[in-house]
């Protein structure tokens, strides 16, 4: 057998695993509720026996991990199998390519990008594995820590919820808004009373308004020293929207969870629509993407923030991917039950001052534990 190149990867097999866990509260938003937690996890092996582990999106539709699941497995693994590549880097654009009239014909470019973002995922953690380094060594970071804001706290008093978010060791908030006007202030005033004026306090509106009414809906709120405010906008609002509302509120802007593409960020960044980046590691890019994308954002002078609402695995991803990006960004840390991010593995949450540790060891310092994915496997 000819011998390999060292940074040669032969992809040999592709495996998906879909989980799911009930919960009795799951995180409410303006878009619907999660009452089952969901998740899509992959595992990748070269030709010589490495492995790397991703994950994808799939929050929604409620059988969103099913879906994604099927579609490795009957369109991007049969594309996937077998090609080699002189480096991790290559394989998302690589696919992108191969697959991108696919994903328009079945007006499926969502799911598509989903799924080559999870097998982004798990090349960088095979190729980080190879090499022997955390992956945030193998990007070219160097810190240990990655701060961290609580998320969507949904379910029971919320004075009750802030008050323990705060006693955990959190530093910063985000509320869902985006529903009449009066619940939204009277959310926003409620948190920023027990909180405190130094507690950080972001808004996410998950694309509720117009451009008129997001001017004065987030003027309003404005009052509360907001520290951003996330999607005001429907995602696919003209450009000059974005820049007319960054120009006519003083609160930040911050958006990405729904932008797709490095020239669609560079677009919205150069433009000084945002004023924070939000890239997914599991909706878009994986981490070539996203560090991709933060690398940018600190250039231009912009902050950015790890979005995620998924499982430890993802986690450990976004915390290991915000440490090579540097800069004051943060990490999303959804604050409701979630079994696929507490019990899936190996994964310190305890917050200390604001922030998390970095996972330790090779790659994402995670690997799923067996009886946990056979307990949580939708199979």
């Amino acid at each position: 057998m000819q011998e390999r190149q060292a940074d040669i990867i032969e992809i040999a097999s592709l495996d998906t695993f879909v989980l799911g866990a009930r919960v009795s509260q799951g995180p409410l938003s303006s878009l619907g509720v999660m009452p089952v937690r969901r998740a899509c996890l992959l595992r990748v092996r070269d030709a010589d026996g490495a492995h790397g582990w991703g994950e994808i999106w799939c929050n929604f539709p409620p059988r969103g991990a099913e879906s994604r699941a099927h579609l490795v497995a009957d369109v991007i693994a049969p594309v996937l199998l077998g090609m080699r590549f002189s480096s991790w880097l290559e394989v998302r654009p690589s696919l992108e390519a191969a697959l991108g009239r696919m994903a328009i014909h079945t007006g499926e470019a969502g799911a598509f990008a989903q799924c080559i973002a999870g097998i982004d995922l798990a090349v960088a953690d095979l190729a980080a594995r190879r090499a022997m380094m955390s992956m945030t060594t193998f990007l070219g970071g160097g810190a240990t820590t990655a701060q961290v804001y609580a998320s969507t706290p949904s379910g029971g008093d919320l004075r009750e919820r802030c008050a323990g978010i705060l006693d955990l060791g959190h530093r910063a908030i985000k509320l869902k808004i985006g529903y009449d006007a009066d619940a939204d202030q009277s959310a926003v005033a409620a948190c920023r009373e027990i909180v405190g004026p130094q507690f950080g306090l972001m808004v996410d509106a998950n694309q509720a308004w117009d451009c008129e009414q997001a001017i004065a809906r987030i003027n309003s709120l404005a009052r509360y020293e907001i520290d951003f405010v996330e999607e005001p906008l429907r995602a696919d609002a003209p450009l000059d929207q974005w820049c007319r509302l960054a120009q006519a509120v003083r609160v930040p802007i911050a958006a990405g969870e729904n932008i797709v593409g490095e020239n669609a960020f560079a677009e919205v960044m150069t433009a000084r629509a945002l004023r924070v980046v939000q890239p997914d590691v599991a909706k878009w890019g994986g981490v070539s993407g996203a560090l991709a994308v933060g690398r940018r954002a600190n250039v231009l002078g912009l902050r950015c923030c790890m979005h995620f609402m998924g499982s430890g695995l993802g986690l450990a991803a976004s915390l290991h991917v915000l440490a090579a990006i540097g800069g004051d960004g943060a990490v999303e840390l959804d604050v409701n039950e979630n079994p696929l991010r507490t019990e899936l593995g190996p994964l310190d949450l305890a917050v200390r001052d604001g922030a998390l540790p970095v996972p330790v060891g090779c790659g994402f310092g995670f690997d799923p534990d067996a009886a946990a994915l056979r307990r949580l496997s939708l199979h």
